[in-house]
């Protein structure tokens, strides 16, 4: 085997290796973090550590709460979860009908409302235990709730398409005709 092949493939295998080290020294380091590191981690780490959110931490929740939110999270998230696969699954068929020669319109619009029928299911999941979350706060930590989801859900908000040009009229033009020009 040709020199310069063996260096490009150790070369190569090196970078693998450096990256997986990263990988997992960083998955190891973001798991035992301790408080100290905690606040460089902006980001929650997994779903099950949602305590570090954003939202978490400026509501100062006590370690009661914490649990009982993080109890609530989990039954919730075992819930959802088949929820989501069957959501998944049907866009998949969806997305399937698209490569056929001649798409079955009639099992498209089904599955169409079978995905609304699902994504409202889970809307309403989602509303129900933000109304039972609210229930463990205390009225200030409810308020200060109230106004970080209406600052994310602005964050989150569709930006307006850019304004199209209007052909140019007059406002309040006298109609043409009878009393007109």
């Amino acid at each position: 085997m040709d020199k310069k092949v063996l260096v490009i493939i150790l070369v190569i295998s090196v970078a693998i290796n450096a990256a997986t080290l990263f990988t997992f020294g960083y998955f190891w380091w973001t798991r035992h973090a301790g408080p100290g590191r905690q606040d460089l981690l902006r980001q929650p780490r997994m779903m099950h550590d949602w305590q570090h959110t954003k939202i978490a931490r400026n509501l100062d929740l006590s370690k009661k709460q914490i649990e009982e939110i993080r109890k609530m999270n989990e039954e919730m998230r075992n819930e959802m979860w088949p929820m989501r696969e069957q959501l998944f699954k049907k866009r998949q068929e969806l997305m399937s009908l698209l490569g056929d020669e001649s798409p079955d319109s009639m099992r498209a619009d089904q599955l169409l409302r079978e995905i609304a029928t699902l994504q409202i299911q889970h809307e309403a999941k989602v509303f129900h235990r933000m109304l039972r979350m609210r229930e463990i706060l205390t009225p200030e930590q409810q308020e200060q709730l109230g106004g970080l989801l209406h600052k994310f859900m602005e964050q989150g908000r569709p930006h307006e398409p850019p304004h199209m040009p209007v052909p140019h009229q007059r406002p309040f033009e006298q109609p043409r005709g009878e009393g007109g020009r």
